[in-house]
């Protein structure tokens, strides 16, 4: 090969070299501006530090962020920037003196509340070179967190005062609420008293609708204007009640006083009118009691002239109201009239836990009220608590005051418990009422299992009556006998 061929070929080498190296410095150049792009155009704030702590780039976003503007912090160490007050803190001291990254929240000239992360960048030799500072507004973010703490509190102080409230009206109403259930029938009771609305309350017979009405009313505006009125719909023959209801003017009927009478909803003007057993008020007087709650007034039998009223009306019913609209028994319009707030309160035996304060509570009233110092045995204690009260509270007061009294001694046995609690009515229920189809299998397969125990000798031959294995009566005999060791 002649020299002119070997400098040719070194001549192309060459020249395939720098063209190389010009398209790296190319691409170099564009990825340069590109994040010179970003780092300019960046909506979260970037300011750099080098290892001595004098800041050396800082972006717009930065600018508009802090308030600060870039003359002020290029080439200024940044302790003096906190001397001078320029900055509260710098987040970038603090990487160069703790080594790694460090976020810290402050306020800057312009209002906002920035949250400010710092991030050191290593050299080969593992030392800071420099630190990026990444600064993002969060002043939404911080005014809704502060909000939620106000919120939070507030939340916090109004429960203590329900709360407080709660116990207040318990006391003052002897109202037993140790279950939940009725802790928040209470509190409801508690918030539909601040409002006129109409309320409607539902439940069994004797589960307390009259006292949560009670409740209502002297926790109401009404109660220092007006009285606390009620009726019982189903208790005053059909032919008396529109007379009782609305009142008459003289001469209405043969036998009428010669000056009139005053209705319920008069005698109850601005206070509460309690109509109970609403299912039973007739057809006719459906439909003037519906006026009544549309028109805010009504005519008087015999008269002539509209009465204006100011009543806040709360029926009550053990019925389905619903079922009887379906059957044409009670007026749609009315009921839903009526139905405006509806609170039902669940029977005694779905809500258990009230049961044993009940008894106490009762205990504590009779013995008051006739000077005894009696008390229920352990025995009898679960028997009380393990009855379903068919009769609700009125039941179980019933009967706790006719065992104080008829009982001889100062302690009240088993055997002196009233009949209607006798073993074989324990955990029976109602099959006119619903109930959870479990809580139903639960019950017949307990009092099954007990009859057939009392009965066999064996669990052997039980399982062999029930058509099931030995081991499953062991185990549910253990169950329930576990269950009932473990009440008061």
């Amino acid at each position: 090969m002649s020299y002119l061929e070997l400098c040719s070929g070194f001549l192309d080498d060459l020249l395939d070299i720098l063209m190389r190296l010009l398209k790296k410095l190319i691409d170099i150049e564009e990825a340069n501006r590109d994040l010179e792009s970003i780092f300019l155009n960046s909506y979260d704030g970037i300011s750099i530090v080098n290892n001595k702590g004098i800041t050396i780039r800082v972006n717009p976003a930065m600018e508009r962020l802090t308030g600060v503007k870039k003359e002020e912090v290029i080439g200024k160490d940044m302790r003096q920037l906190v001397e001078n007050g320029v900055f509260i803190d710098s987040v970038s001291l603090r990487v160069l003196e703790n080594k790694r990254p460090t976020t810290i929240i402050q306020k800057g000239r312009t209002g906002k509340q920035t949250i400010m992360t710092g991030t050191p960048i290593m050299d080969g030799n593992e030392r800071i070179k420099n630190v990026v500072i990444n600064i993002r507004d969060v002043t939404e973010l911080y005014s809704l967190n502060e909000k939620l703490q106000r919120t939070m509190e507030l939340t916090n102080r109004y429960q203590c005062e329900i709360n407080e409230l709660r116990r207040q009206v318990i006391e003052q109403n002897d109202i037993v609420a140790e279950s939940k259930e009725m802790q928040e029938i209470v509190d409801l009771a508690l918030r539909v008293a601040k409002v006129d609305s109409t309320v409607l309350l539902l439940g069994e017979s004797g589960v307390g609708k009259e006292v949560l009405t009670k409740i209502i009313h002297k926790s109401s505006s009404r109660f220092q204007s007006g009285s606390f009125i009620k009726i019982n719909s189903g208790a005053i023959p059909a032919s008396l009640l529109e007379s009782e209801l609305f009142g008459y003017e003289e001469g209405a009927f043969t036998g009428a006083k010669k000056k009139g009478k005053l209705g319920m909803f008069q005698l109850a003007t601005k206070g509460t009118l309690f109509l109970d057993e609403i299912s039973e008020l007739p057809p006719e007087l459906q439909v003037k009691l519906l006026r009544v709650i549309q028109e805010k007034e009504f005519i008087p039998l015999g008269g002539t002239v509209p009465v204006t009223v100011d009543v806040r009306i709360i029926a009550a019913t053990n019925k389905n109201l619903k079922k009887m609209v379906e059957e044409g028994k009670f007026r749609e319009d009315l009921f839903y009239r009526l139905n405006v707030v509806s609170i039902e309160i669940p029977p005694l035996r779905k809500r258990r836990e009230d049961i044993p304060a009940l008894i106490f509570h009762f205990s504590r009233e009779i013995n008051d009220r006739y000077g005894f110092k009696k008390q229920f045995t352990a025995e009898a204690l679960k028997q009380l608590i393990r009855y379903d009260w068919p009769g609700n509270v009125r039941q179980l007061a019933n009967i706790i005051e006719r065992s104080f009294i008829t009982s001889k001694g100062d302690r009240i046995g088993k055997d002196e418990l009233s009949g209607e609690l006798t073993e074989e009515k324990l955990f029976q229920f109602d099959f006119g009422n619903i109930i959870p189809l479990n809580e139903a299998v639960e019950l017949l397969e307990r009092s099954l299992i007990k009859k057939a125990l009392e009965k066999y000798k064996t669990t052997y031959e039980v399982a062999k009556v029930l058509k099931v294995s030995q081991a499953t009566v062991a185990r549910k005999a253990k169950k329930y006998r576990d269950e009932e060791s473990s009440m008061p």
